[in-house]
């Protein structure tokens, strides 16, 4: 069944999924309100231009600090050409198709709002390239997030014009004017104003920032998922996560990741067989399990804020200058004003940059817990197969380095996190004296949530590992105490063997001492996870199967990394989070 294109344009919101859905392929069209309004919007300015003998910004001066250079009526197009082939030149490698396509998505909307003075031919031009599946090529990095991302978006304008290079429909990079004559589509020529209103803007970094956003909150969504497992696995209790103790101190972020948390442990009969106080004697989780709600509830609310912002910023006019509504009803007042500061942006990212910076430390720490027996509560050390012979455990490394991965990436993801937008450097000759470097914490951001999801997926793995181990236990770890009788009893019993090995070893230096720990027995019906964490486990198993002896786990762990990335995990425990 086809699937009908995204509107864009005059009186239609552009939702951040919309953005998304594009980026990976959705055709867009513009509606018909906006195309007429273009045109009529475009005739006003023109002649207000022409008819008019004071200067007019982005129409017949130069830019940025040659403002007060006219250009001669002749040169005008020649101005927009010039501006974007020499703002094309930012460097590194070319960024991924769908970012492209998600700022070409914005930039699109936004001049369709009818306050940048462009022709609807300039429009269709961008929705052509979305809809025949050609791409610009967009080197990463050149933009410093003020007067928009120049450089990105002027890459994506000399394609317009039949420059530079693109990917074509197969994902191949080709010269434009290769591509557009294969896909018979005529370059754009353009006129007074229509390259710095196709480079003026922020869309690059809210490009990333958007599907950065989405990938988040899937990333989220298993954290809380990886939490609800280990919490099951290490024996924690639930009630940390309760409603009725999040209404004492009601977060948004606590509230709904608790919630999802509790679903997501409910009718686990491994909880439940330790409910009891007098079965496993524990009193309190570490916080790594018992403040995940308020940690991770943190990090849903940094999220949400920069859902917020971005959903302004994607049904925003963005460039420079704007026109805006003279008396009489023409839209010829040209005003300069900054829209096209991505301070706003910046700080969106930034709230990303920090909500996957906590939720790697607290992944992490759980995976430090795993690999120490002194604090696994009986899953052994490195979390050895318990089946192994003696001489085989004394060979296994089991699960011990995936948590020095899980430390290595975690530090990445800190590496990443510096905030760029606190250091501006001034540029064009001081005339943009603070800008917000957004679209390079924004290439950050998007680059590293791959570590993140390879963090996640280390402790899923380790979940999984430790479910199994605990399925093949007889017994669980119990700080339970003797009554006086039974340890009087008990006494006896260890001064008689005492005494036994004493005499039997009388030549030896080592004093014997004899030591009584009680375990607790459990069925084998008692040692299952809740139904959406068994689900899970078995999709986990698919890729990452059991370790019972030593191999390499590399290629298996970014299996198990890109179905987090995925979201695919999050379909075995979606009732959890629906709930």
């Amino acid at each position: 069944m086809s699937v009908s294109p995204i509107k864009i344009g005059t009186q239609q919101r552009l939702s951040l999924s919309a953005v998304v859905e594009v980026a990976r392929g959705r055709a867009v069209s513009l509606n018909p309100r906006s195309r007429k309004l273009l045109s009529q919007r475009r005739r006003q300015i023109v002649a207000h231009v022409h008819s008019h003998p004071e200067p007019a910004y982005g129409f017949n001066r130069g830019f940025g600090h040659n403002v007060d250079r006219a250009v001669a009526p002749q040169d005008l197009s020649e101005l927009q050409r010039n501006l974007i082939r020499s703002h094309s030149c930012a460097v590194g490698e070319c960024v991924s198709i769908e970012v492209v396509r998600g700022a070409m998505v914005l930039r699109a909307h936004s001049l369709a709002q009818g306050h940048s003075g462009v022709r609807p031919e300039v429009v269709d031009a961008l929705l052509t390239f979305l809809n025949r599946g050609i791409t610009p090529c967009v080197p990463a990095y050149g933009s410093v997030g003020a007067s928009g991302d120049l450089a990105p978006l002027s890459h994506i304008a000399l394609a317009l014009i039949g420059e530079g290079f693109v990917f074509d429909a197969t994902g191949k990079k080709v010269k434009a004017t290769r591509a557009l004559a294969r896909a018979k589509i005529k370059p754009l020529a353009l006129e007074m104003k229509e390259g710095l209103a196709l480079n003026n803007g922020m869309q690059f970094s809210t490009a990333l920032a958007i599907l950065s956003h989405a990938d988040m909150q899937k990333l989220l969504k298993t954290a809380a998922l990886a939490t609800a497992m280990t919490a099951q696995v290490m024996l924690a209790s639930d009630l940390p996560f309760a409603e009725e103790v999040h209404k004492l101190r009601p977060h948004p972020g606590a509230r709904a990741v608790s919630k999802w948390i509790w679903n997501l442990m409910q009718n686990s009969p491994m909880r439940e067989c330790h409910r009891n106080f007098d079965i496993d004697g524990e009193i309190q989780d570490p916080y790594n399990l018992r403040c995940a709600g308020q940690i991770l509830g943190t990090c849903h609310d940094l999220l949400e804020q920069a859902g917020a912002t971005l959903e302004i910023e994607a049904n925003s006019v963005t460039d420079n200058p704007l026109l805006l509504n003279e008396r009489g009803g023409s839209y010829t007042r040209i005003v300069s004003a900054g829209h096209f500061h991505g301070m706003p942006v910046a700080v969106a990212l930034y709230n990303l940059t920090q909500a996957m910076g906590i939720m790697a430390r607290l992944s992490n720490m759980r995976c430090v817990r795993y690999v120490d027996e002194n604090r696994n509560k009986g899953l052994g050390p490195d979390l050895v197969w318990p089946e192994l012979r003696t001489e085989e455990r004394a060979a296994s490394s089991a699960m011990m380095v995936p948590e020095y991965v899980s430390a290595a990436l975690t530090n990445a993801i800190w590496g990443a996190a510096m905030p760029s937008h606190l250091f501006s450097l001034s540029t064009d000759a001081g005339q943009e004296d603070h800008v917000s470097m957004a679209a390079g914490l924004g290439v950050r951001v998007y680059d590293t949530l791959p570590r993140l999801a390879e963090v996640l997926a280390i402790e899923l793995a380790f979940a999984a590992q430790a479910a199994a181990i605990r399925k093949i236990s007889d017994t669980l770890p119990t700080k339970h105490k003797l009554t006086a009788q039974q340890t009087a009893q008990v006494k006896k019993a260890q001064e008689s063997f005492t005494a036994a090995v004493r005499s039997a070893n009388k030549r030896s230096a080592f004093e014997p001492k004899v030591d009584i720990q009680l375990r607790y027995r459990w069925s084998k019906k008692d040692r299952a996870l809740s139904p959406p964490c068994e689900a899970v486990l078995r999709h986990i198993s698919k890729v990452f199967p059991i370790v019972k002896k030593d191999r390499s786990t590399s290629e298996q762990l970014r299996a198990l990394a890109d179905i987090v990335r995925s979201g695919t995990l999050l379909e075995h425990a979606r009732k959890a989070f629906a709930a």
